[in-house]
């Protein structure tokens, strides 16, 4: 009998592809152990609004740690297990500092995904282009994004700040570096900026706690640096064929990348 209790999902380069699509063989195994009653997580960088394209075809999927930790739901129930905001006047300096390198800035309210309409047109300049339809259909299009942190004040979970380059990030992890944050690189030149101490593994811990389980019975897949803290923290820790070196390091296992089901072979070797 397998000694782990529940799986969690970073999403993207993990259970999504290279499209940004679940395929249908990784889907399928992840329900089938949904069915046998093992708790299946999102654990992302994502909040409610980013998710909307899955959470239909994903229904087997009941918990989510979104935001890299700082919202913790139970799709079942709709309900919020926990919270933890930005203060608003920390949000604004975080906004500052990524409009001095003129970086996009993007919002990641409780329920909502904002961003500029001036952002929205330079994507592929921010090296985010990828993401365009989710934006399209998900983001809500803004003309202020200050004026968004001061209306959405207690609501503000996390802060992104997508760069024109790895230099101009670097300068606004300088500039941000004695803030209260949590700082965690992500894509090619994207600053995630959580509340402090506040993270992936804070997130699922309030989790395992919700569930009755503890982290050392949990099995966390990840790809990317901001999955690194999550990873150390749990029982099994598993990089995905595609991940960066610094989680294949980290990790128990390493499975085939997210466009060949590594997924399907975390369910099929690890919940036999």
């Amino acid at each position: 009998m397998t000694p782990y209790k529940l799986l969690a999902l970073d999403m993207d380069g993990t259970l999504l592809n290279s499209h940004k699509e679940v395929s249908p063989r990784t889907a399928e195994a992840v329900a089938r152990l949904a069915a046998r009653g093992v708790p299946i997580s999102f654990c992302t960088g994502r909040n409610v609004a980013e998710l909307g394209p899955y959470l239909d075809n994903l229904t087997f999927v009941r918990y989510g740690v979104l935001v890299s930790g700082a919202l913790v739901r139970d799709f079942s129930t709709g309900g919020i297990v926990a919270s933890y905001p930005h203060d608003t006047q920390t949000a604004l300096k975080v906004v500052e500092a990524g409009q001095l390198e003129d970086a996009m800035v993007h919002i990641l309210a409780v329920e909502e995904s904002l961003i500029s309409k001036r952002d929205m047109q330079r994507l592929d300049d921010v090296h985010m282009g990828v993401y365009r339809p989710l934006y399209e259909s998900c983001a809500q299009h803004i003309d202020d994004i200050r004026k968004a942190v001061l209306s959405h004040e207690g609501e503000v979970l996390k802060v992104n700040l997508y760069h024109l380059s790895t230099e101009s990030r670097a300068r606004s992890r300088a500039r941000l570096q004695a803030l209260p944050l949590t700082l965690a690189d992500a894509e090619t030149t994207s600053l995630e900026c959580s509340p402090l101490n506040v993270s992936k593994a804070q997130g699922l811990a309030a989790l395992c706690a919700h569930v009755g389980c503890t982290l050392d019975e949990v099995v966390m897949v990840g790809d990317a640096e901001n999955d690194l803290e999550v990873l150390r923290a749990v029982g099994m820790p598993v990089a995905m064929g595609n991940a960066v070196p610094v989680v294949s390091r980290a990790a128990r296992l390493q499975v085939a990348d997210c466009d060949h089901d590594g997924i399907v072979e975390v369910v099929e070797r690890l919940f036999p």
